[in-house]
């Protein structure tokens, strides 16, 4: 069993390796050919796109998983690709009218010169979210590798070829785009099998299954979006409040920390998520046990680099990047610790999703995104330097990742007392 338990996680986890090994390791050259600046605009390009892909599908794609039925999964994922050209073709419209006025607000030329990136980015992440999501129910883990591997080293491939071209910041700018997408044709390479299911000549009417599982637009949906707000809006209000040098360096350091740490977060989370469904759609109970394992293993995984990182951030910055770049290492010895807790607790993260806890997860996202955005504001407007509003984010992150994990335990615990009393009461 455990060998069984391993090989699917070890197929995600190399596909991974290879394609955020790459990310991470062109960054050194990266460093030398777009300026602090550039690195500056992707982070709030990435930050914006970020926030809008987590509405363009509505949610549909995260309820792929649960039903037991292949026909009534295929019509979520109808409803996703409906509501991604609805969505995405409003958001196109809209960034092509505002371009001027985002530009303005956001203090960066970046969307008036590339309006159409963001469209096209949110688009591609919508599309990748929903292929993705029949691959994670089938768990076809040999196709999520093929897609993390594609998308890492295309995004990798184009930042460089481009960069060296002269083609700056877009090379930088449009990787991220042009990864999503290659990571599609990842998936179909890999996929080679039905991923909802094989099919059985049924198609389930959308009307019943849109109302079976409104939840997901209805409140997963701005969940998602807040969300990503409360991981996004800090560095775009950093870029607004503090410019974009001090912002570009803070970004290399959560794109250097962040490249290893995505490489386990993203086998766990997609292993979790499968294993986790499974288990929902059989009735299965132990599934706080199933958490605290995951979480044991992810933080004896993670403490070891992230000591390593707080005693010798700058010197490790400023050797590999450059001299320039040391300063982003100092901002890693401290943002490193709210990474450990991330890499801890969002592997099992979608359990309040899966358990239909929506409204807790809203709930906390508000929460998170306030607290974050609250902690930005405050220190700019008390004048503090950045490197204080870096420990006050951590300081944040910390505590309100601390809280999600008492929520998920206790969503888990729940549900094993209630399949526990269904067998007491069937013998």
């Amino acid at each position: 069993m455990a060998r069984r338990l391993r090989a699917p996680v070890a197929r995600i986890l190399i596909g991974s390796a290879i394609g955020q090994g790459a990310v991470f390791g062109v960054s050194p050259l990266l460093t030398r050919i777009y300026s602090p600046e550039d690195f500056g605009a992707l982070a709030l390009i990435t930050a914006v796109c970020a926030v809008l892909g987590a509405i363009i599908t509505l949610g549909w794609e995260r309820a792929v998983v649960l039903p037991p039925d292949g026909a009534t999964a295929r019509a979520l994922v109808r409803l996703g690709w409906i509501s991604l050209l609805g969505v995405g073709s409003a958001l196109a419209a809209i960034a092509y009218i505002g371009r001027s006025l985002f530009s303005e607000i956001l203090g960066s030329r970046v969307f008036e010169d590339y309006w159409w990136l963001a469209p096209v980015t949110v688009a591609a992440i919508g599309a990748y979210a929903l292929v993705s999501s029949t691959m994670v129910r089938a768990q076809n883990y040999t196709a999520l590798a093929f897609r993390n591997a594609t998308q890492g080293l295309s995004q990798a491939a184009t930042s460089v070829v481009l960069g060296l071209a002269g083609i700056v910041p877009l090379g930088l700018l449009v990787s991220v785009a042009v990864g999503r997408i290659a990571g599609l044709v990842g998936l179909g390479v890999g996929g080679r099998r039905r991923a909802t299911n094989k099919a059985d000549g049924t198609r389930a009417r959308l009307w019943p299954v849109l109302r079976r599982y409104r939840r997901f637009p209805l409140v997963n949906t701005w969940s998602r979006a807040v969300n990503s707000v409360g991981l996004q809006l800090p560095t775009i209000l950093l870029i607004a409040l503090y410019g974009s040098l001090e912002a570009g360096l803070f970004a290399l350091t959560v794109r250097v920390i962040a490249a290893p740490i995505t490489i386990i977060v993203d086998a766990g989370s997609q292993y979790f998520e499968g294993s986790f469904s499974s288990r929902l759609r059989g009735g299965e109970g132990t599934l706080t046990r199933s958490v605290l394992r995951l979480v044991r293993q992810h933080l004896l995984i993670g403490i070891l680099p992230t000591l390593a990182v707080a005693v010798l951030g700058p010197a490790l910055y400023g050797f590999i990047f450059g001299a320039n770049w040391a300063e982003a290492g100092g901002y890693a010895q401290i943002i490193v610790a709210a990474y450990l807790a991330q890499f801890v607790v969002v592997p099992v993260s979608r359990a309040l999703v899966l358990l239909e806890y929506q409204t807790t997860q809203l709930v906390w996202d508000i929460t998170r995104a306030v607290l974050t955005s609250g902690a930005v504001v405050v220190c700019a407007i008390s004048g503090l330097e950045m490197v204080w509003c870096v420990v006050a984010l951590t300081l944040t992150y910390l505590a309100t990742y601390g809280v999600l994990l008492a929520l998920i335990l206790r969503a888990t615990r729940k549900y094993d007392q209630t399949i526990e009393a269904r067998t007491l009461g069937a013998t």
